[in-house]
């Protein structure tokens, strides 16, 4: 039987703002199943700190990276997203990227991809852990996540 993924409620994090949400772009994603970025098991030990989300649209991005299909097994990869909180893309999410989007406010470079998880990141009130700084640039409000500031 499948594991049901987990989605973040939201209210969550207005109860207890203690815990500081790390939203996982895509290359960080890569680079922790790859054994590059080991700051993030540190995350996921450390649940009384900090939650790590991934959204869905990185799901999708991480399953269609060629080097994922063939050197990792379908069932493995679950196995590995099985790890982390997973965020739909909601409707609230969407208003956000619709600010993002009539304002202008990022750079072109950037993918609609990453003005999800951007959105996504904002509606959460979270940090993005990412090392593609450059494509998130220009987003007001959007914090980036120093693996160096770990608790």
């Amino acid at each position: 039987m499948e594991k049901e993924r987990e989605e973040v409620p939201r209210e969550s994090f207005e109860r207890d703002h203690s815990v500081r949400t790390v939203v996982l772009d895509t290359d960080v994603l890569i680079d922790h199943a790859h054994r590059l970025a080991p700051w993030i098991n540190e995350i996921l030990k450390d649940r009384n700190n900090y939650i790590a989300i991934v959204p869905t649209v990185v799901v999708a991005e991480y399953l269609t990276t060629q080097e994922e299909e063939i050197k990792i097994s379908a069932e493995r990869s679950k196995k590995y997203l099985a790890l982390f909180h997973f965020q739909d893309f909601t409707y609230n999410i969407a208003e956000v990227l619709g600010r993002i989007l009539r304002r202008k406010t990022y750079v072109q470079e950037a993918s609609f991809a990453d003005l999800i998880i951007a959105s996504t990141c904002l509606y959460l009130d979270g940090e993005l852990a990412t090392r593609n700084k450059k494509d998130f640039a220009k987003i007001p409000h959007l914090r980036f996540f120093d693996p160096k500031n770990l608790l």
